[in-house]
């Protein structure tokens, strides 16, 4: 019964997420048996605006063992439909209204709306709001995040069940996470941080809080939303927190309550810290490192006082479950 995820003034306990991705996970099951009878992997492309239906369409593809492949919405239409056809997505969900606006030659569109709409028949809709009878292994893909392709045309990684799992579980975890933390979801959900940010939370029982665009855009919105949700976990690109810092600063509004500032997404200018931390030094700032190939994480760095006065820039030592290997130039 605890908040598992909330968006605006719309929000889910972990019981109704659960119930409305179960719907779409089956509803799912039987469009793929409907439309294709072979086996291999099955590729769900996602084409969502950001709510709380976007992480519920990623867990419907999830609990079935398909394949989610995050698209932007706001990206342009024939990267969109490389997207899709590069993946080989047979199945493609997006909001409701946005069903003809997108082709889909070798596959079937849904509304994500319509998916999960009221079963008149009670007993059918018991049974597909209960849990799909899949058996997933660690080594299946989850999915599919596609670069940016600035050097060519944008390749797809593939990331597996237990990469993620790894990541986020482990015998020496970084990090005290539990189910108190509130956890924010800023990042685009085709940006690979999103993935440590939506399993961050829901694997640990946590309350997820999906920024919407328009407090994205917006510091002063993004920070009253900070506060009104009592976010504890806030993961960020350092140049969008520069901006949020500076708003934060000149304000003489209440305490924020993050207890973990977690930087990703490109280099960090660690002496522009100082006067935060000196106003928070009981926050935990760390610095990550990695990239989408291997499952958005791979080193951290606690930043303190220290770090701070010399204006270091450091990227640290590999997680738990890892190893890094330094190279030199003659070594390639």
């Amino acid at each position: 019964d605890r908040i598992a995820i909330s968006c605006g003034t719309e929000q889910l306990t972990y019981t109704e997420l659960n119930a409305k991705a179960n719907i779409v996970a089956n509803r799912l099951l039987a469009a793929k048996a409907e439309s294709e009878a072979g086996k291999g992997e099955t590729m769900v492309a996602l084409l969502l605006e950001r709510n709380i239906d976007m992480v519920i369409g990623i867990l419907g593809v999830v609990k079935v063992g398909y394949v989610y492949v995050p698209i932007d919405p706001e990206a342009p239409q024939d990267r969109i439909q490389y997207t899709l056809s590069d993946s080989g997505a047979s199945l493609l969900l997006v909001n409701q209204g946005k069903e003809d606006m997108i082709s889909l030659p070798q596959g079937k569109i849904y509304a994500i709306e319509h998916l999960y709409a009221d079963e008149p028949d009670a007993a059918m809709g018991a049974e597909r709001q209960a849990n799909p009878d899949v058996s997933i292994a660690p080594q299946d893909a989850l999915y599919i995040i596609y670069t940016s392709g600035t050097t060519g045309e944008p390749k797809g990684t593939i990331i597996e069940h237990e990469c993620v799992v790894r990541l986020m579980h482990n015998d020496d975890m970084p990090f005290n996470f539990h189910e108190e933390d509130v956890w924010s979801l800023f990042a685009a959900y085709n940006f690979d941080v999103s993935v440590w940010e939506m399993y961050g939370a829901l694997l640990y029982g946590g309350h997820l809080v999906v920024i919407p665009n328009d407090a994205k855009k917006d510091s002063y919105a993004f920070l009253d939303l900070l506060r009104e949700k009592r976010v504890t976990v806030l993961n960020q690109v350092p140049s969008s927190f520069y901006n949020l810092m500076q708003v934060e600063q000149a304000e003489a509004g209440e305490r924020l309550c993050v207890k973990h500032l977690i930087f990703a997404g490109e280099a960090l200018q660690v002496g522009k810290l100082k006067a935060w931390h000196a106003k928070y030094p009981e926050m935990n700032i760390v610095n990550m490192y990695g990239i989408t190939e291997t499952t958005v994480h791979v080193t951290y760095k606690a930043i303190t006082a220290e770090e701070i006065a010399l204006d270091v820039n450091d990227v640290g030592k590999a997680l738990p479950t890892l190893k890094i290997y330094i190279l030199d130039g003659d070594k390639l």
